[in-house]
C-alpha cells in the first residue's frame, strides 16, 4: 500500500524495527507519541509529515523541546532506509503496516480508545480493518476446554456466522483455538488480535488452504516478537474496542477485561458462568451467561446492532 508523509512519519516515530527493540533511539510509546502529536499540531508545522527533513535545531525551535528530545525525534525520523527494508520484508510475508493516517484504519479504535488508540499496527488478510460487525471469543491459554465450553463456543460461532458477524479471537490456545476451528468448519470469517507471534501465524496460514482466505489479523507488536502477558493486555484493548460484543469464557484477571468494562471499550461484554474465574467480571458489570443452549442469539444481535446504530448517529463513522 502507498503511504503519505504523515503515515511514514508515524512509522518512523513509533515502529520497532527489531522484535527485541534494540534500537539506536527508542521508538515513542503511545503516550509519548500523543504528546508529540499535540506539539506538532500546535506548531507552524501542523502535521507530523512536516517533521521529515527538519534538523535538530529546527525541531528545538519549532516544537519547543530540549536538545535531548529533539535528537531522539531527529534520529527516529532518519530511519527511512531501514524502515523501507523492513516494510518490504513484511510485504513478502503478507504483512502490512496500518497507521492512523491511512484510510483503512478503523475509526472505531479512535472513538473507543481515545488517546490510547495505537498510532499504528501490523495487519494481514483483507478483513482485519473492515467495519463488519464482530463478536469476540475471549479466554486464556492453559485452561482445559471442557466439552461444555466447546459446545458453547460452537453455538456462538455458528450463530455469529448465521447472523453476519465475524468472530474475533486473541489467537491463544484454549477457547480461541476452538473458535478458530469452528470458524473454519462453518465458513465464518475469523479475525485474530494477536499479542505476539504474527510472523509465525502468517507462515502457518500460508499452508492453511481455505482458512487463510477467511482469516485476518492485527498485532501491535513486531511480527517476530513473542507473546507476553504485557502484549496481551494491550492487545485486549484493541480486541474489545473493535468488537460489537465479547464473551469471556475464562480469565486470569490480568488481561484487561475489567478495564474494558469500566471504560466502555465494548458495549456488550458477557461472562460465561461455566468457569469460576469469570465471577469477578460479573460483579464488575459483565452480563452473565448461564447456558448458550437457552440463549436467544437473534435478540442479542438486535441489541448489538442497536448499539452500533447509536454509534452511527453519534459519530457518522461506519455502517453495516
Amino acid at each position: 500500500m502507498g503511504y503519505n508523509d504523515d503515515s511514514f512519519a508515524i512509522m518512523l516515530l513509533t515502529m520497532a524495527l527489531s522484535p527485541n527493540r534494540e534500537e539506536y533511539a527508542r521508538p515513542l510509546n503511545t503516550q509519548e507519541f500523543r504528546r508529540l502529536e499535540q506539539r506538532v499540531r500546535g506548531s507552524d508545522m501542523g502535521r507530523l509529515g512536516k517533521l521529515l527533513g527538519v534538523d535538530i535545531s529546527g525541531l528545538m525551535l519549532k516544537l519547543d523541546v530540549d536538545e535531548q528530545e529533539a535528537y531522539r525525534i531527529f534520529t527516529l525520523c532518519n530511519r527511512g532506509v531501514q524502515l523501507t527494508y523492513a516494510l518490504e520484508g513484511f510485504y513478502e510475508r503478507g504483512i502490512r503496516v496500518v497507521t492512523q493516517s491511512d484510510g483503512e484504519y478503523p475509526q472505531r479504535l479512535t472513538k473507543r480508545l481515545g488517546e490510547a488508540a495505537p498510532p499504528m499496527f501490523y495487519a494481514y488478510g483483507e478483513g482485519a480493518c473492515s467495519e463488519k460487525p464482530k463478536v469476540a471469543v475471549v479466554g486464556i491459554g492453559g485452561v482445559r476446554t471442557t466439552p461444555e465450553a466447546r459446545d458453547a463456543v460452537e453455538t456462538l460461532v455458528r450463530n455469529a456466522g448465521r447472523l453476519g458477524y465475524a468472530v474475533v479471537t486473541g489467537g491463544e490456545p484454549g477457547v480461541s483455538h476452538v473458535a478458530a476451528g469452528m470458524a473454519e468448519e462453518y465458513g465464518v470469517e475469523l479475525i485474530e488480535i494477536l499479542g505476539g507471534g504474527m510472523g509465525q501465524r502468517t507462515a502457518e496460514l500460508a499452508e492453511a488452504g481455505e482458512l487463510a482466505a477467511r482469516c485476518s489479523g492485527i498485532s501491535l507488536e513486531h511480527p517476530d516478537a513473542l507473546f507476553t502477558i504485557s502484549h496481551a493486555i494491550t492487545r485486549n484493548r484493541v480486541l474489545f474496542a473493535l468488537s460489537d460484543a465479547a464473551i469471556v469464557f475464562n480469565t486470569d484477571g490480568k488481561r484487561g477485561e475489567s478495564e474494558a468494562i469500566v471504560h466502555g471499550y465494548c458495549d456488550w461484554i458477557y461472562a460465561w458462568r461455566g468457569h469460576a474465574s469469570t465471577q469477578g467480571l460479573i460483579a464488575r458489570g459483565a452480563y452473565p451467561i448461564d447456558s448458550f443452549a437457552t440463549l436467544d442469539m437473534d435478540q442479542m444481535a438486535r441489541d448489538w446492532r442497536s448499539s452500533r446504530a447509536e454509534q452511527l448517529s453519534m459519530f457518522d463513522l461506519f455502517g453495516e
